[in-house]
């Protein structure tokens, strides 16, 4: 689908990764609608350029009425808003109401609306625990409700695109990172160290993980839009496998600091999760462009040195 002139809403907009989705489609010429829910999002519109092309629309996944009025008059779909892993695991009945119903009633609008095309950004969650490498056709054998809950929004995507016509794309996102994340292992790192604290290592560090930073995945995102692929799932992860001792280490380095890792005799539920982005490669022409080094040095540099003096 060709960017320029197209209107997309975007659900979750104002969020870690849709914030990058959201400038790469205000860049390519596009009219964006971003969807949140009333309050959020403000800080992205007033700093948006051009301000014409970009709305913010408050609303609740979990209301249809909502979802209907946010599709009126959208060319393509990129939904994004979720309940996060952590809250998910909280509350797993708010985690069905939002990821599980908000999504249906996403779609259901967006074909209502006759809405061409839509990109879901699901997660790497939906493979569960596995030391394999994962691509797309590895066993979806999530034991987590969030996970369960992306699997239910991949179903019903398929669905929709076989019985209604729909284009659609699924994202499976690996660890993605970035700077003032607020949530995983390098913004949990960061936040330590500024601090004062030395940084927390479950068990001896060894876990793995396929780190890729956030503005790949936006980019990612918005490139499966613009593709002509249809009725494919994928991952996005940058293929470097990095543990946890590895990266902890290298953030103390890059922040200058001499605390050590203060190692936890606790169990570790996560022993590795690395995907495959072959596929991607492949049919998207999509590759990460930021290695972890690099990338670990950018979020250092705004999230640590950037809020010194703040």
């Amino acid at each position: 689908m060709q960017l320029a002139g197209k209107r997309f809403l975007v659900t979750g907009g104002g969020g870690f990764i849709g914030r990058y989705v959201v400038q790469d489609l205000l860049e390519a010429g596009a009219h964006v609608r971003v969807m949140e829910l009333p309050g959020r999002g403000d800080v992205l519109v007033s700093h948006a350029r051009p301000s014409d092309q970009l709305e913010l629309f408050g609303g609740n996944l979990t209301l249809p009425d909502d979802c209907r009025r946010a599709c009126d008059g959208i060319d393509g779909v990129f939904h994004m808003g979720v309940l996060a892993l952590n809250p998910s695991g909280q509350d797993p009945r708010r985690c069905v109401e939002v990821n599980v119903n908000g999504t249906f009633n996403v779609f259901e609008a967006a074909r209502d609306a006759g809405v061409s095309r839509i990109v879901f950004s699901s997660a790497s969650s939906v493979y569960g625990d596995t030391l394999a490498v994962m691509d797309e056709a590895h066993p979806l054998n999530s034991r987590h409700i969030y996970g369960a809950s992306k699997i239910a929004g991949e179903a019903f995507l398929r669905a929709f695109g076989g019985m209604f016509g729909i284009n659609w794309v699924a994202l499976r996102y690996m660890n993605v990172y970035g700077p003032n994340a607020g949530f995983g292992l390098v913004n949990a790192v960061l936040k330590r160290i500024a601090s004062g604290q030395a940084p927390q290592i479950n068990g001896d560090g060894s876990q793995s993980f396929d780190f890729v930073y956030v503005s790949d995945v936006g980019g990612a995102t918005v490139r499966a839009m613009a593709s002509d692929v249809t009725d494919e799932a994928f991952n996005v992860g940058s293929g470097e496998e990095r543990t946890v001792k590895d990266v902890t280490l290298s953030l103390l380095e890059l922040t200058g600091s001499d605390l050590k890792p203060d190692y936890r005799d606790v169990s570790v539920p996560m022993i590795r999760r690395v995907g495959s982005s072959e596929k991607a490669s492949r049919l998207l022409n999509w590759r990460a462009g930021v290695n972890l080094t690099e990338g670990l040095r950018r979020v250092v540099a705004e999230q640590y040195f950037g809020n010194a003096g703040s």
